[in-house]
């Protein structure tokens, strides 16, 4: 049986050039992201292009104002500041509850991502260790079995979370020791130890947190 090769849309290369352009810095803050060069430049109509724009916006890419236009959102202290607390404390939450009934398959997912996340640290390859890294902590969350939690987790925003991340990963301390701390993370699971997810959990993000109010300073 032949495999299928999937190629993606035209909207879906406008979606992931703009994503990683942002995510990476190569767009940057407060830049105006005009809706008729992009159409020019990705030659398709301004409808998937404000359909895409939509997404960027649900995911803290970027902002949009009916009059002004659509700027990429620009993070403040404050920004870093709000987010951090709020995501400690359902990560946390949701280890708390996967942790009595991850499953092994589950597990080996984590050692597997940690595996690959070393690999692609080796080489450098920023824009794939945070994919990863993003994957990672998605597992857990999952296995917490909690819809509500996952969904909250999920408004937050996975394209502001990744630039976010990119800013941390520019850190030589966060590119060291994130993957020691995911490994760790990953033996708490395995012992079936909530004391030790949690702390480490919050450990992780804060140390994040900690790195990036640096780099903006």
């Amino acid at each position: 049986m032949e495999a299928l090769i999937k190629f993606k849309s035209i909207p879906d290369q406008l979606y992931e050039f703009l994503s990683n352009s942002i995510i990476e810095g190569r767009i940057e803050p407060g830049e105006k992201l005009v809706e008729n060069e992009l159409c020019y430049q990705f030659g398709i109509s301004r409808s998937p292009v404000r359909e895409c724009l939509r997404i960027l916006e649900l995911e803290g890419l970027v902002n949009i104002n009916p009059r002004k236009g659509t700027f990429v959102k620009t993070l403040s202290k404050k920004d870093i500041e709000d987010i951090f607390p709020v995501r400690i404390s359902l990560e946390c939450l949701a280890a708390r509850l996967a942790v009595p009934i991850i499953r092994e398959k589950e597990i080996g997912v984590l050692n597997d991502l940690v595996t690959k996340m070393g690999e692609a640290l080796k080489i450098k390859d920023i824009q794939e260790f945070l994919n990863l890294n993003f994957t990672f902590h998605s597992v857990f969350i999952k296995a917490s079995n909690n819809q509500v939690l996952e969904r909250t987790l999920k408004n937050l925003g996975k394209g502001l979370w990744l630039r976010i991340a990119f800013l941390y990963y520019q850190s030589p301390s966060g590119l060291f020791s994130s993957n020691e701390m995911h490994k760790m993370i990953v033996k708490a699971f395995e012992e079936r130890n909530v004391i030790d997810a949690q702390r480490l959990i919050a450990e992780h993000i804060d140390h994040a947190k900690q790195e990036i109010l640096k780099c903006m300073e």
